[in-house]
Protein backbone atom coordinates (compact mmCIF):
# COMPACT_ATOMS: atom_id res chain seq x y z
CA UNK A 1 0.00 0.00 0.00
CA UNK A 2 1.68 3.19 -1.06
CA UNK A 3 0.56 6.84 -1.70
CA UNK A 4 -2.30 9.16 -0.52
CA UNK A 5 -6.32 8.88 -0.52
CA UNK A 6 -8.98 10.85 0.50
CA UNK A 7 -10.93 8.31 2.68
CA UNK A 8 -14.01 10.89 4.01
CA UNK A 9 -14.72 13.25 6.88
CA UNK A 10 -12.23 14.66 5.63
CA UNK A 11 -9.42 12.81 6.07
CA UNK A 12 -6.43 12.03 4.10
CA UNK A 13 -4.40 8.73 4.38
CA UNK A 14 -0.77 8.75 3.37
CA UNK A 15 0.79 5.47 3.57
CA UNK A 16 4.66 6.13 4.27
CA UNK A 17 6.59 3.13 3.27
CA UNK A 18 8.42 0.72 6.16
CA UNK A 19 10.21 -1.58 3.52
CA UNK A 20 12.13 -3.69 6.39
CA UNK A 21 9.18 -4.26 7.95
CA UNK A 22 6.62 -7.09 7.25
CA UNK A 23 3.81 -4.92 8.15
CA UNK A 24 4.87 -2.61 4.80
CA UNK A 25 3.79 0.94 5.94
CA UNK A 26 2.32 3.53 8.63
CA UNK A 27 -0.47 4.89 8.11
CA UNK A 28 -0.33 8.90 8.53
CA UNK A 29 -3.49 10.51 8.81
CA UNK A 30 -3.67 14.19 7.69
CA UNK A 31 -6.86 16.77 8.39
CA UNK A 32 -7.25 20.45 8.00
CA UNK A 33 -6.33 22.47 10.60
CA UNK A 34 -6.81 26.61 11.25
CA UNK A 35 -3.24 27.32 10.31
CA UNK A 36 -2.66 24.02 7.68
CA UNK A 37 -2.35 20.75 8.19
CA UNK A 38 -2.48 18.31 11.67
CA UNK A 39 -0.92 14.65 11.10
CA UNK A 40 -1.76 11.68 12.91
CA UNK A 41 1.70 10.39 13.25
CA UNK A 42 4.55 10.22 10.36
CA UNK A 43 6.32 7.56 9.78
CA UNK A 44 9.96 5.46 9.83
CA UNK A 45 12.67 7.84 8.97
CA UNK A 46 14.62 6.92 5.92
CA UNK A 47 14.56 8.05 2.30
CA UNK A 48 11.71 5.76 1.34
CA UNK A 49 9.55 6.99 4.28
CA UNK A 50 10.27 10.89 3.35
CA UNK A 51 9.35 10.53 -0.22
CA UNK A 52 6.23 8.52 0.53
CA UNK A 53 5.18 11.50 2.94
CA UNK A 54 6.33 14.33 1.12
CA UNK A 55 4.74 12.94 -2.50
CA UNK A 56 1.57 12.03 -0.87
CA UNK A 57 1.16 15.80 0.52
CA UNK A 58 1.83 16.69 -2.43
CA UNK A 59 -1.43 14.67 -4.08
CA UNK A 60 -3.57 16.60 -2.20
CA UNK A 61 -2.20 20.00 -3.20
CA UNK A 62 -0.61 20.12 -0.02
CA UNK A 63 3.39 20.52 1.41
CA UNK A 64 5.34 19.27 4.14
CA UNK A 65 5.84 22.88 5.49
CA UNK A 66 2.34 23.31 5.35
CA UNK A 67 1.97 21.28 8.51
CA UNK A 68 1.26 22.64 11.63
CA UNK A 69 1.56 19.63 14.37
CA UNK A 70 2.04 16.18 14.55
CA UNK A 71 0.00 14.22 17.13
CA UNK A 72 1.67 10.96 18.14
CA UNK A 73 -0.03 7.79 19.30
CA UNK A 74 3.08 6.34 20.86
CA UNK A 75 7.05 6.57 20.92
CA UNK A 76 7.85 3.85 18.54
CA UNK A 77 9.98 5.07 15.54
CA UNK A 78 7.45 4.18 12.89
CA UNK A 79 5.49 6.84 14.50
CA UNK A 80 7.96 8.97 15.48
CA UNK A 81 10.56 9.03 13.05
CA UNK A 82 10.08 11.59 10.51
CA UNK A 83 8.83 14.32 12.96
CA UNK A 84 12.26 15.67 13.38
CA UNK A 85 12.27 16.34 9.40
CA UNK A 86 8.76 17.76 9.23
CA UNK A 87 9.13 20.30 11.89
CA UNK A 88 12.59 21.37 10.21
CA UNK A 89 10.50 21.92 7.03
CA UNK A 90 7.62 23.64 8.44
CA UNK A 91 8.16 24.55 12.17
CA UNK A 92 5.54 22.21 13.21
CA UNK A 93 5.11 21.26 17.05
CA UNK A 94 5.04 17.78 17.71
CA UNK A 95 2.92 16.43 20.38
CA UNK A 96 2.92 12.83 22.37
CA UNK A 97 1.41 12.15 25.95
CA UNK A 98 3.63 12.94 28.92
CA UNK A 99 3.82 8.93 29.90
CA UNK A 100 5.81 8.24 26.64
CA UNK A 101 8.38 11.22 26.81
CA UNK A 102 9.96 9.74 28.89
CA UNK A 103 10.26 6.28 26.70
CA UNK A 104 11.46 8.14 23.65
CA UNK A 105 14.12 9.56 25.29
CA UNK A 106 15.80 6.38 26.08
CA UNK A 107 14.89 5.36 22.23
CA UNK A 108 16.98 8.28 20.74
CA UNK A 109 20.19 8.25 23.11
CA UNK A 110 21.77 5.49 21.62
CA UNK A 111 22.92 2.28 21.43
CA UNK A 112 26.09 2.35 23.68
CA UNK A 113 28.32 -0.25 25.81
CA UNK A 114 26.33 0.82 29.02
CA UNK A 115 23.21 0.41 27.06
CA UNK A 116 23.92 -3.40 25.83
CA UNK A 117 25.30 -4.60 28.89
CA UNK A 118 21.88 -3.56 30.77
CA UNK A 119 20.40 -5.26 28.00
CA UNK A 120 22.36 -8.50 28.51
CA UNK A 121 21.82 -8.58 32.15
CA UNK A 122 18.09 -8.08 31.76
CA UNK A 123 17.87 -10.99 29.50
CA UNK A 124 20.38 -13.35 32.23
CA UNK A 125 17.61 -11.98 34.54
CA UNK A 126 14.79 -13.67 32.42
CA UNK A 127 16.78 -16.88 31.84
CA UNK A 128 18.05 -16.81 28.54
CA UNK A 129 21.07 -19.01 27.84
CA UNK A 130 24.42 -17.61 26.51
CA UNK A 131 24.52 -18.55 23.39
CA UNK A 132 20.94 -16.15 22.78
CA UNK A 133 22.30 -13.51 24.93
CA UNK A 134 25.34 -13.45 22.37
CA UNK A 135 23.11 -13.67 19.30
CA UNK A 136 20.77 -10.63 20.15
CA UNK A 137 23.92 -8.39 21.14
CA UNK A 138 25.03 -9.54 17.53
CA UNK A 139 21.40 -8.19 16.35
CA UNK A 140 21.18 -5.06 18.44
CA UNK A 141 24.22 -3.16 16.96
CA UNK A 142 23.84 -0.17 15.33
CA UNK A 143 22.49 3.51 16.38
CA UNK A 144 19.06 4.45 17.60
CA UNK A 145 15.82 4.09 15.00
CA UNK A 146 14.96 7.90 15.53
CA UNK A 147 17.05 10.78 17.20
CA UNK A 148 16.38 13.69 19.48
CA UNK A 149 15.95 15.79 16.57
CA UNK A 150 12.52 13.89 16.55
CA UNK A 151 11.92 14.53 20.32
CA UNK A 152 8.09 16.15 20.90
CA UNK A 153 8.14 19.35 22.60
CA UNK A 154 4.07 19.61 23.89
CA UNK A 155 2.41 17.25 25.98
CA UNK A 156 -0.98 15.52 25.30
CA UNK A 157 -3.32 14.75 28.45
CA UNK A 158 -6.21 12.74 28.48
CA UNK A 159 -9.34 14.33 26.69
CA UNK A 160 -7.30 17.78 25.76
CA UNK A 161 -8.74 18.57 21.99
CA UNK A 162 -6.68 19.96 19.30
CA UNK A 163 -8.57 22.61 17.10
CA UNK A 164 -9.44 21.39 13.59
CA UNK A 165 -10.72 23.35 10.93
CA UNK A 166 -14.34 23.64 12.10
CA UNK A 167 -13.95 20.77 14.81
CA UNK A 168 -12.01 18.94 17.43
CA UNK A 169 -9.72 15.93 17.76
CA UNK A 170 -10.18 14.55 21.02
CA UNK A 171 -6.79 12.87 23.17
CA UNK A 172 -8.36 9.01 24.05
CA UNK A 173 -5.15 7.58 26.46
CA UNK A 174 -5.06 4.40 25.88
CA UNK A 175 -2.07 2.80 27.59
CA UNK A 176 -0.77 -0.76 27.24
CA UNK A 177 0.97 -1.29 23.99
CA UNK A 178 3.02 1.61 25.58
CA UNK A 179 2.67 3.51 28.47
CA UNK A 180 1.93 6.71 26.79
CA UNK A 181 0.36 5.64 23.90
CA UNK A 182 -3.31 7.63 23.18
CA UNK A 183 -5.91 7.45 20.23
CA UNK A 184 -7.51 10.48 19.01
CA UNK A 185 -11.11 10.45 18.57
CA UNK A 186 -12.87 12.70 15.66
CA UNK A 187 -16.18 13.75 17.07
CA UNK A 188 -18.37 15.28 14.67
CA UNK A 189 -17.01 11.84 12.87
CA UNK A 190 -17.27 9.43 14.95
CA UNK A 191 -13.89 8.22 13.75
CA UNK A 192 -11.32 6.89 16.19
CA UNK A 193 -7.38 6.90 15.22
CA UNK A 194 -6.73 3.86 16.90
CA UNK A 195 -2.50 3.74 16.47
CA UNK A 196 -1.43 0.29 17.26
CA UNK A 197 -4.10 0.06 20.31
CA UNK A 198 -6.53 -1.54 18.21
CA UNK A 199 -5.47 -3.00 14.52
CA UNK A 200 -7.97 -4.90 12.76
CA UNK A 201 -5.96 -8.45 11.11
CA UNK A 202 -3.13 -7.75 13.86
CA UNK A 203 -3.13 -8.48 17.78
CA UNK A 204 -0.33 -5.27 19.00
CA UNK A 205 2.39 -6.29 21.01
CA UNK A 206 1.92 -5.58 24.41
CA UNK A 207 4.90 -6.03 26.47
CA UNK A 208 7.00 -5.82 29.88
CA UNK A 209 10.67 -5.23 29.51
CA UNK A 210 12.04 -5.39 32.85
CA UNK A 211 12.87 -9.10 34.49
CA UNK A 212 11.62 -11.14 35.85
CA UNK A 213 9.04 -8.81 37.15
CA UNK A 214 8.61 -5.15 36.60
CA UNK A 215 5.86 -3.26 38.44
CA UNK A 216 4.01 -2.29 35.27
CA UNK A 217 1.57 -4.41 34.71
CA UNK A 218 1.15 -3.69 30.67
CA UNK A 219 -1.42 -6.65 29.94
CA UNK A 220 -3.91 -4.71 32.82
CA UNK A 221 -3.20 -1.37 31.17
CA UNK A 222 -3.95 -2.31 27.93
CA UNK A 223 -7.16 -4.42 28.53
CA UNK A 224 -8.31 -1.51 30.83
CA UNK A 225 -7.54 0.52 27.66
CA UNK A 226 -9.66 -1.74 24.98
CA UNK A 227 -12.68 -1.68 27.64
CA UNK A 228 -12.75 2.06 27.65
CA UNK A 229 -12.85 2.19 23.77
CA UNK A 230 -15.14 -0.16 23.43
CA UNK A 231 -17.36 1.64 26.05
CA UNK A 232 -17.04 4.22 23.35
CA UNK A 233 -18.84 2.18 20.78
CA UNK A 234 -17.33 4.21 17.72
CA UNK A 235 -18.70 3.58 14.26
CA UNK A 236 -15.09 3.72 12.33
CA UNK A 237 -11.54 2.74 13.45
CA UNK A 238 -8.62 4.09 11.60
CA UNK A 239 -5.37 2.15 12.59
CA UNK A 240 -1.92 2.37 11.47
CA UNK A 241 -1.24 -0.48 9.65
CA UNK A 242 -3.54 -2.11 7.79
CA UNK A 243 -7.40 -1.55 6.71
CA UNK A 244 -10.52 0.00 8.90
CA UNK A 245 -12.07 -0.95 11.30
CA UNK A 246 -15.60 -1.50 10.60
CA UNK A 247 -16.19 -2.89 14.16
CA UNK A 248 -13.99 -1.40 16.76
CA UNK A 249 -16.23 -2.42 19.77
CA UNK A 250 -16.51 -6.05 18.05
CA UNK A 251 -12.48 -5.71 17.56
CA UNK A 252 -11.81 -5.12 20.89
CA UNK A 253 -13.80 -8.13 22.46
CA UNK A 254 -12.04 -10.13 20.40
CA UNK A 255 -8.71 -9.07 21.73
CA UNK A 256 -9.25 -9.07 25.05
CA UNK A 257 -10.73 -12.79 24.64
CA UNK A 258 -7.65 -13.43 22.57
CA UNK A 259 -5.25 -12.07 25.66
CA UNK A 260 -8.08 -14.39 28.31
CA UNK A 261 -7.21 -17.19 25.76
CA UNK A 262 -3.44 -16.67 26.20
CA UNK A 263 -3.65 -16.25 30.07
CA UNK A 264 -5.70 -19.77 30.36
CA UNK A 265 -2.86 -21.66 28.25
CA UNK A 266 -0.08 -20.06 30.07
CA UNK A 267 -1.83 -20.83 33.30
CA UNK A 268 -2.17 -24.48 32.44
CA UNK A 269 1.43 -25.31 31.04
CA UNK A 270 2.27 -24.07 34.65
CA UNK A 271 0.42 -27.32 35.44
CA UNK A 272 3.80 -29.11 37.53
CA UNK A 273 6.03 -27.67 36.43
CA UNK A 274 8.42 -24.14 36.78
CA UNK A 275 9.34 -21.66 34.21
CA UNK A 276 12.14 -18.93 34.07
CA UNK A 277 10.65 -16.01 31.93
CA UNK A 278 12.92 -16.90 28.93
CA UNK A 279 10.92 -20.43 29.04
CA UNK A 280 7.62 -19.28 29.21
CA UNK A 281 8.32 -17.62 26.39
CA UNK A 282 9.42 -20.54 24.45
CA UNK A 283 6.29 -22.65 25.51
CA UNK A 284 3.99 -19.88 23.99
CA UNK A 285 2.60 -19.65 21.09
CA UNK A 286 3.88 -17.36 18.15
CA UNK A 287 3.87 -17.20 14.77
CA UNK A 288 6.33 -19.53 14.09
CA UNK A 289 8.37 -22.23 15.95
CA UNK A 290 10.26 -20.17 18.81
CA UNK A 291 13.71 -22.04 17.31
CA UNK A 292 13.03 -19.85 14.04
CA UNK A 293 12.57 -16.63 15.84
CA UNK A 294 15.02 -14.07 15.13
CA UNK A 295 17.14 -12.58 18.26
CA UNK A 296 15.49 -9.59 18.26
CA UNK A 297 12.12 -11.64 17.89
CA UNK A 298 12.51 -13.09 20.24
CA UNK A 299 13.69 -10.00 22.52
CA UNK A 300 9.92 -8.87 21.19
CA UNK A 301 8.16 -12.21 22.25
CA UNK A 302 10.05 -12.65 25.50
CA UNK A 303 8.49 -8.94 26.40
CA UNK A 304 5.09 -10.06 25.78
CA UNK A 305 5.55 -13.26 27.31
CA UNK A 306 6.74 -11.27 30.02
CA UNK A 307 3.26 -9.12 29.90
CA UNK A 308 1.46 -12.16 30.47
CA UNK A 309 3.19 -13.97 33.42
CA UNK A 310 3.13 -10.45 35.46
CA UNK A 311 -0.76 -10.31 34.49
CA UNK A 312 -0.92 -13.75 35.91
CA UNK A 313 0.91 -12.90 38.98
CA UNK A 314 -1.05 -9.87 39.91
CA UNK A 315 -4.30 -12.06 39.63
CA UNK A 316 -2.49 -14.83 42.20
CA UNK A 317 -2.57 -17.62 39.88
CA UNK A 318 1.41 -17.25 39.48
CA UNK A 319 4.11 -17.17 42.17
CA UNK A 320 7.96 -16.01 42.32
CA UNK A 321 9.56 -19.38 43.50
CA UNK A 322 11.53 -18.12 46.62
CA UNK A 323 15.53 -18.30 46.42
CA UNK A 324 15.65 -19.10 42.55
CA UNK A 325 18.16 -17.26 40.50
CA UNK A 326 17.26 -16.48 37.35
CA UNK A 327 13.83 -16.49 38.79
CA UNK A 328 11.54 -19.16 38.52
CA UNK A 329 7.82 -19.21 38.70
CA UNK A 330 5.18 -21.53 39.51
CA UNK A 331 1.36 -22.31 40.55
CA UNK A 332 0.71 -20.03 43.73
Amino acid sequence: MTGASAIGDGIVQIAVPMSHNPLGSTLVYAMESPSGLILVDAGWDDAEGWEGLTSGLESIGHSVSDVEGVVLTHFHPDHTGLCGRVREASGAWIAMHEADHTMFEKMSSGHNREWMDDQLANLARAGAPEADRIAFEKAAQGGPPAGPESAPDRVLTDDETIALTGRDLRVVFTPGHTPGHACFYLEDADVMFTGDHVLQKTTPHVGNFVYPLEERDALAEFMESLRRVQKMDVTRGLGAHGVPITDVSGRTAELLDHHEERLDDLYRSFEGNEFTVWQVAAIMKWYRPWADISPIGKGMALSEAAAHLRHLVARGQIAQVPGTEPARFALN
